[in-house]
This record gives C-alpha cells, structure tokens and sequence, in this order.
C-alpha cells in the first residue's frame, strides 16, 4: 500500500548467498502514488546471521533516503526483529543492534516517522532487488526506475 500524500517510503530487504560468502541488500523508494522513484542492489560481505543482513540492509535504506535528499520517511521491511529493534526507545543488546542505533544517529536532515513491518509477500520488489545483488558488483541504483526484470513484480507487489 502506497504511502500517505507527500511522504516516501522505503521498502528493504536482505539476502544471504552463503556459497558466495555474500549478502545482497534490496532497497525499493515509493512515492504516495506507489511509483517507484529509486531503487538499489548491493552486494557485501557475508556477516554470521541473516538477521544481521537484514539489519544492514534497513540502515542501508535509511543512508539511501539521505542521498536521495528524502525529508521524511517510512521503513517498511519484512524482519519483524529489525523493525522492533527500531521502534524501540531503549538501546539494544542484540549483536546488531549497534549498526540500527548508529543509522539512526546519522538522519540530520532526515526523519524516519514510522518503522512498519509487512509480510513477505507484500515485498516482493525488496526481496528481488536483495536477489539480484548475487548478480552485482558491488553498488547498483535506478533512479525512477527498478531493472527491468522486475516490473511485473512491481506492479503485482500491494506495498
């Protein structure tokens, strides 16, 4: 579901190539109208946990809203952990919990006004950019645009 009038939201998710010793991180932007205005594939290095990925993928996103020059934002992701982690107020102790207090530390010019968490059918742009990271080196981004490979996803996904 689009985002209310006059705010963007980010949809993330994370993937994990253990054969390749590599993660991918999948970072879709949408405006009110549900288009999509930017999106990104990253590959990394492969940390322990999947849970990991995914929260490095959320801080990923929120990095992505600032370059983009994006006011405020929603996060929306399918790790229900990650997106309690960052709803909470308290610091956490988890072993990533770090890397979502520092992202959040870092939105000068930026605001994050409502961490969501959704199902997995309802990301399906997010999970397929993460999936397509396998295929990158390093850093892809479109802007106003997604590959074109996944536009059927795009326009079937209800985020």
């Amino acid at each position: 579901r689009p985002p209310p009038a006059n705010c963007i939201k980010l949809n993330f998710d994370g993937a994990v190539f253990t054969e390749l010793g590599k993660a991918g991180l999948g970072v879709v932007v949408h405006d009110s109208h549900g288009n999509a205005i930017a999106s990104l594939s990253e590959q990394a290095l492969l940390p322990f946990s999947p849970v990991i990925v995914e929260a490095m993928t959320a801080a990923r996103a929120m990095t992505f809203a600032q370059e983009l020059g994006i006011n405020e934002f929603m996060l929306e992701g399918d790790s229900e952990a990650v997106i309690n982690t960052l709803r909470s107020t308290e610091a956490s102790l988890t072993t990533y919990g770090h890397l979502l207090e520092s992202a959040k530390s870092t939105l000068v010019t930026s605001k994050c006004i409502a961490f969501t968490h959704i199902r997995r059918i309802g990301n399906r742009v997010a999970h397929n950019l993460a999936k397509h990271a396998r295929h990158v080196r390093g850093l892809s981004v479109w802007v106003e645009d997604i590959p074109p490979h996944l536009y059927d996803v795009l326009f079937a996904d209800p985020s």
